[in-house]
């Protein structure tokens, strides 16, 4: 009952996991390959920046892999989950209410592996600092899962329509 549906909607949704994935591990190859910490675009990028805080997003990695990668793909993942599930097409308030809860799970799924990994498997990286982050991020993964991430698919199809209907002429 479970399984099915969750295998359908990752495959119907392979594309977005897949380029999720490619886009989380930019910072983490360029790490490993350079051995600092900072990552140029990414770690300078918002007006106050302090490196030990989790609990704000100061930057835009730490701001945007909770609610862009985790989030919007699971809030996408959910949607196409639920609609397999109840053999029907969402709209709405439903498709909505989909989003939230697959943006919400995922970003659980990820607190939990987050949690495991500082707790039992937390190697200092070539560049110094731990791999995995604390415990005081994990509210805000969930709070951008609920708040912001179920957004993101919106705002991908409404970049979509524009590009459509604006450059595809």
């Amino acid at each position: 009952m479970v399984i099915g549906p969750a295998l359908g909607s990752l495959n119907k949704n392979k594309k977005w996991v897949l380029i999720g994935a490619l886009l989380y591990m930019i910072p983490v190859i360029y790490r490993y390959a350079t051995k600092h910490s900072v990552v140029p675009i990414l770690d300078d990028t918002l007006f106050f920046y302090h490196s030990n805080s989790q609990t704000i997003p100061v930057n835009l990695e730490t701001f945007g892999i909770p609610f862009i990668i985790i989030g919007a793909i699971g809030a996408i993942f959910g949607t196409t989950y639920l609609e397999i599930l109840f053999n029907r097409r969402f709209a709405g308030f439903e498709k909505y209410v989909g989003r939230v809860l697959g943006s919400l799970f995922f970003a659980f799924c990820w607190v939990i592996i987050q949690f495991l990994g500082y707790s039992f498997f937390n190697p200092i990286g070539p560049w110094g600092n731990h791999i995995w982050v604390g415990p005081d991020a994990y509210a805000r993964n969930l709070l951008l899962a609920l708040v912001v991430s179920p957004l993101i698919p919106y705002l991908i199809e409404l970049i979509y329509k524009l590009f459509k209907r604006f450059l595809m002429k």
